[in-house]
């Protein structure tokens, strides 16, 4: 635990915003991948997981002339970083600008943009908010409202950026597929996966678990160069004849 007023004494030189994130719990918000690159250059975050968190940082824009910022939303800046660093990413952004557009054609309008970030340090990518939309938590927590306005809700939870990492291995080998072959399916199906498997990292539920099962399971074949067209083998014995168990379960009723 520790105080808005404590937090700031330990701020870097030419830190602008006070960092924070909020989670369902403190597993969630601890093992978020929005802290990856912020713990790597030494920031520190908020964590809050209470519920209560979400609407009083709705209403707490500062503190001390420090404003607030939420690392899972867009527009995350850190400290500036040195000429040549700044150069290469630069140059990695403009090498992903062809896999992003192909990302967004893929994902259609499951998400409003795709765009490079540089919040991420060992994560391929993540999904980050508007800047005054609801985050994932929220969304979350808004869901389990009984009596909520769900078109206001459709409304608040449709713009999402999926943000990818142009320095990670997976988003480099996933530019060459695509420069390979654009229309090659096993790209469609990498790409609904990492969307998906960001949705879950990000505090996001699946509106479809079983596509996503089904994508993960073409994976596995994929991996264990089983042929995807291969029938799958009916069980040896037929289940048994549940009629009897059913009439013995009438009974005991």
């Amino acid at each position: 635990m520790t105080s808005l007023k404590d937090y700031i004494t330990r701020m870097k030189e030419g830190q602008e915003f006070i960092f924070y994130v909020c989670g369902e719990n403190k597993k969630s918000v601890e093992s978020s991948p929005f802290l990856e690159s912020l713990k790597a250059k030494g920031f520190e975050v908020l964590l809050m997981h209470d519920p209560m968190d979400e609407y009083s940082m709705q209403q707490l824009k500062e503190f001390e002339g420090k404003k607030f910022k939420n690392i899972s939303k867009e527009g995350l800046e850190l400290a500036k970083d040195e000429e040549e660093k700044k150069k290469k990413i630069e140059e990695l952004k403009k090498s992903t600008e062809e896999l992003c557009k192909i990302v967004k054609d893929t994902l259609g309008d499951k998400v409003e943009k795709v765009v490079t970030g540089e919040r991420l340090a060992s994560s391929p990518c993540v999904i980050v908010t508007g800047e005054f939309g609801w985050t994932a938590n929220m969304e979350r927590i808004m869901k389990a409202q009984a009596l909520r306005n769900s078109g206001m809700g459709s409304y608040m939870t449709s713009k999402k950026t999926f943000e990818i990492n142009p320095s990670h291995p997976i988003i480099s080998e996933l530019r060459k597929k695509v420069e390979k072959d654009k229309n090659d399916k096993t790209v469609k199906d990498l790409i609904w996966l990492l969307y998906e498997t960001s949705l879950l990292t990000s505090g996001f539920s699946l509106d479809e678990p079983t596509t996503f099962a089904s994508r993960i399971n073409r994976m596995i074949k994929l991996g264990l160069s089983i042929d995807d067209s291969e029938p799958v083998a009916p069980p040896e014995e037929d289940l048994p004849d549940l009629e009897g168990e059913a009439n013995e379960m009438e009974k005991v009723d």
